[in-house]
């Protein structure tokens, strides 16, 4: 998760964090999670779609396309165009305050995840990546992110 902002501060804005996530599926429709600390980790462990930070002078496409291989090991050269976007208010203790979120979408056979590229950051931050079927998905009570992957996903559907 590489770190980059669209310092809104300075202009009396929320700091805010332009961001490209993956919604990456297998071929049963299972959707890939990792569970994260918050950056201040003030609130439990929560599961969001990998993706992080848009570098300077990368468009979210070539971020989403890093991302995903910085965080699962899997490559690709290319998403296709976004399915959607999120303005996402993030918790008071957090160093942004506003993540803007562009979502692609991966169809792909299942993979493990390799963890070979992952930051030392990553590291420490993330506790757990796992499929999760479009059943266990609608039927977990654990903290998800408030990106609502959820919401996201029905939005998708025919």
């Amino acid at each position: 998760m590489s770190a980059t902002d669209s310092d809104a501060a300075d202009a009396g804005g929320p700091r805010t964090r332009a961001t490209a996530r993956i919604l990456v599926l297998d071929e049963a429709g299972a959707i890939l999670l990792m569970k994260t600390h918050w950056g201040r980790r003030t609130l439990p462990a929560r599961w969001l779609t990998p993706g992080g930070g848009i570098d300077p002078g990368e468009d979210a496409p070539a971020a989403a396309v890093r991302e995903l291989f910085e965080e699962t090991g899997h490559r690709v050269t290319a998403l296709g165009e976004p399915v959607a976007f999120r303005r996402i208010d993030l918790p008071p203790a957090e160093e942004y305050q506003v993540r803007e979120a562009t979502y692609f979408v991966l169809r792909t056979p299942r993979f493990a995840v390799a963890t070979d590229d992952w930051t030392e950051s990553e590291r420490g931050d993330i506790v757990d990546v796992r499929w999760f079927s479009p059943e266990e998905l609608a039927a977990s009570t654990d903290e998800f992110d408030t990106e609502d992957v959820r919401g996201i996903l029905a939005a998708l559907r025919p």
